[in-house]
Parts: C-alpha cells; structure tokens; sequence
C-alpha cells in the first residue's frame, strides 16, 4: 500500500505526529537520524538540528507528504515505516 501524509497532528522539535491516508497516526523522531545526517559540513538536515526551525515544517498538500523551505521531504512510506 501506497502510504501518504493527511495531516500533520502535532510538532515538537525532532519529532512529528502524522496523519496518513490509512487513518493511522504515528510518532516520527527524526533526532538520531538528523544527528547522523548532519554529520556532513554543508549538510542542509543542520538546519533541522535547530528546534525553531524544525517545527516550521509544513504539509505539501499536492505530494502528500512534509517539507520545510530549505529543500528537505520525505517519502511519506518512509516516514510511516519510521513512525510507532
């Protein structure tokens, strides 16, 4: 099944609470991952590593999934296979 981002429930610095199209909500904690991924001098998921601007994060209603203005989204399975 094809997993895709609804709504966005709840925001809290590295962690987000989706709504997908199967109607289930789950938790996302980004805060290892963006650690790791930021490891990297000009990594753009350091700007994530920042708790105002994580929580700027924003729906792409037309691709279904979350975004933020420096570029950064994500595969909406992905995020429901990260998600408890």
């Amino acid at each position: 099944m094809i997993h895709l981002v609804k709504s966005i429930k709840n925001v809290e610095p590295f962690k987000l609470n989706i709504l997908f199209n199967t109607g289930e909500a789950k938790t996302i904690d980004f805060s290892q991952k963006l650690i790791e991924w930021s490891k990297s001098e000009n990594s753009k998921f350091k700007d994530l590593l920042n708790p105002e601007y994580f929580v700027t994060v924003k729906l792409h209603t037309e691709l279904e999934t979350v975004y933020w203005e420096n570029g950064i989204d994500f595969c909406p399975d992905t995020l429901f296979e990260w998600g408890n």
